[in-house]
């Protein structure tokens, strides 16, 4: 099972243009493994732009996509 949460993280260790360590509320995140990258077009009639998806694994044990636009990044979904 998925959730879709679309939190915001705050990014405090960067790969070049990605995160490699973020910050959720109070639990740290480390990206121990990306399992998979990939593009997806928002809703262009909308204004919105290309993002950049990740499913990475985290040194916590969690399995999650990411989602980057603009230099902003969030938890997409948290796989369960």
């Amino acid at each position: 099972m998925t959730r879709i949460v679309q939190r915001p993280v705050a990014v405090y260790r960067w790969n070049g243009m990605e995160p490699e360590a973020f910050r959720d509320h109070d639990t740290e995140y480390v990206i121990v493994d990306v399992l998979d990258r990939w593009r997806e077009m928002g809703n262009w009639w909308q204004g919105e732009g290309e993002r950049l998806m990740m499913r990475v694994w985290t040194s916590a044990n969690d399995l999650l996509d990411l989602e980057g636009e603009s230099g902003e990044w969030r938890i997409y979904k948290i796989w369960d």
